[in-house]
């Protein structure tokens, strides 16, 4: 893929490591600019990086030379144990992870086992556990506790930095993202949602519109209501005046499209799946242009449910992305585990900051209500957007649930709150190389700040994107992936993937009629708007 950069070479010692963790070191030179060779002791020349597992002895000799050393100490306990907790500090780190508190189990499983790190004397120590050390940095030289396990055949990277196991690999790809050379992630981006809202009156059960605009804007954070497309006939004028007056604290996104049960996990057809996402933005769009309001092209599927036809579908009729808590839900077995048979889309499943599933940016959620902080710092480790989601029900001892999980996200760096489509139009990773910024699309559509310093503009995709038979456009012009263009310093770009199989919504016959979809959706609404009244009433 061009548009790469220098491969880093990163030694291996023992060198028969390199080949016992093929998996977990082939799925981080998919994810790095760096190619890890098996080395014998003492064979330190021509290398960009060194690490060690099991001794500190060829990653001390490689630090004193200046050439950045990791060594680790241990592998990870294949059996879990009682949780113990990685607890950062700051210096050396990078933002996010700053004082974060991240659960482990097989660290547990480690300390108790005896597994122990003594800091050599100078050395910052970075993090600790039960208020010993366990990961230290001296000079160019760290030594962390723990190294991780070979990757299973069916298990993805981001299963290894997750809430609950993270101890192992998050020194390995932080000491990896700190050789540089690598791509940026976007900036950290949040965005609340809630699951349902309609505008058929100022309220919708707990949540109160006008209340939900004013507490945005005094805690500084975004609420995106997923509203169904077959509830956009009405607009009661008070909903309207709240949210133009809301400052932009407010926005709509799309929530299926009658709401008739797991609909969109149902359809197997690919003309189905195109008729339902036209006939949802025709709906959004008839809204747009009676209201004004706009609406975010970003559709939140009923019940978790999605399947790969009609993801493609969503695609040809023009949405912007889609976001779910799995990135490839028809792939669940079962579905209590948040990624299974990674195997069939690679083991960089879920660790970009957006997965592009046939030319479809796929944005992961998270709830509110019962979040986890140990989640939304690896998530923001891995630029991923923080899309926190809930419903009305979960406002109901009111707004402080969400002044909280916004300062937990303050807690993790400067944050730039937005609508979906805003998140989805700041999903790109960026590397400048002199005169030259590349980027990599992980969206449909983005819009892009020129640095004063770059005078070409190089488009690419992720690897795993496959050959997208889509057109790009930059300002509205054609042009060709992996091809740089001229681009003035300083200006803003608006670069586009368009489909080659896109279809005009307006064109699209309607779906099929579903007689009960109207009764199912009044007794769901009557049931959210009665919640209020029901809880004083108990």
């Amino acid at each position: 893929m061009s548009g790469a950069g220098p491969t880093l070479i990163v030694g291996v010692f023992p060198a028969a490591e390199r080949e016992r963790l093929r998996l977990l070191f082939g799925a981080l030179e998919a994810a790095f600019p760096v190619h890890f060779e098996g080395r014998r002791d003492g064979a330190l020349r021509d290398l960009d990086a060194v690490l060690e597992l099991g001794t500190v002895t060829q990653g001390a000799a490689a630090g004193g030379t200046g050439t950045p050393a990791l060594s680790l100490l241990a592998p990870e306990p294949a059996v879990a144990g009682a949780p113990a907790v990685l607890e950062l500090g700051e210096t050396a780190l990078e933002r996010c992870l700053h004082h974060a508190q991240l659960p482990d189990e097989r660290l547990g499983a480690a300390i108790a086992a005896g597994v122990a790190l003594v800091p050599s004397p100078g050395a910052a120590v970075l993090a600790s556990a039960g208020g010993t050390p366990a990961w230290a940095r001296r000079g160019n030289h760290e030594v962390s506790l723990l190294h991780p396990l070979e990757l299973e055949p069916e298990e993805a990277l981001r299963d290894r930095l997750r809430d609950g196991r993270s101890a192992a690999l998050l020194p390995l790809v932080h000491f990896l993202r700190q050789l540089g050379g690598g791509w940026q992630p976007p900036p950290l981006r949040a965005s609340f949602l809630f699951d349902d809202p309609n505008l058929h009156w100022p309220s919708y059960g707990f949540v109160k519109l006008d209340a939900l605009g004013r507490h945005a804007r005094t805690h500084g954070y975004h609420a995106s209501l997923a509203t169904v497309p077959l509830d956009a006939w009405f607009a009661h004028p008070g909903a309207l005046r709240t949210l133009r007056q809301s400052g932009g604290a407010i926005s709509l996104s799309v929530h299926g499209n009658d709401h008739y049960g797991a609909e969109l996990g149902q359809l197997r057809n690919e003309s189905d799946a195109v008729a339902l996402g036209a006939q949802a933005l025709r709906r959004m769009r008839a809204f747009e242009r009676r209201t004004g309001v706009p609406v975010d092209p970003v559709m939140v599927p009923p019940h978790e449910r999605c399947s790969e036809t009609t993801l493609s579908g969503l695609r040809r009729c023009g949405f912007a992305g889609i976001t779910m808590t799995t990135p490839y839900p028809w792939l669940a077995q079962p579905p209590q585990r948040w990624l299974a048979r990674p195997a069939e889309v690679g083991p960089l499943a879920g660790w970009r900051p957006a997965d592009l599933v046939d030319g479809l940016p796929v944005f992961l959620r998270h709830p509110f209500p019962g979040r986890s902080q140990a989640e939304l710092t690896l998530r923001a480790f891995l630029g991923q957007p923080l899309i926190l989601y809930g419903h009305q029900e979960d406002l109901l001892d009111g707004l402080g649930v969400l002044a909280a999980a916004a300062a937990d996200v303050r807690r993790l760096g400067p944050v730039q709150w937005g609508s979906l489509s805003e998140l989805a139009a700041s999903n790109y990773e960026r590397r400048q190389a002199g005169a030259q910024l590349a980027l990599r699309l992980l969206t449909r559509r983005a819009i892009v700040e020129i640095p004063a310093t770059a005078e070409q503009l190089l488009v690419t995709l992720p690897p795993e994107a496959g050959n997208l038979d889509s057109h790009l456009l930059v300002n509205g012009l054609p042009q060709r992936l992996d091809q740089p263009l001229a681009v003035a310093p300083g200006s803003t770009v608006t670069v586009e993937l368009h489909p080659a199989d896109a279809v005009d919504p307006s064109h699209v016959p309607p779906p099929p009629r579903q007689p009960l979809a109207i009764p199912r959706r009044v007794l769901s609404e009557s049931r959210d708007r009665l919640a209020p009244l029901l809880a004083r009433a108990r």
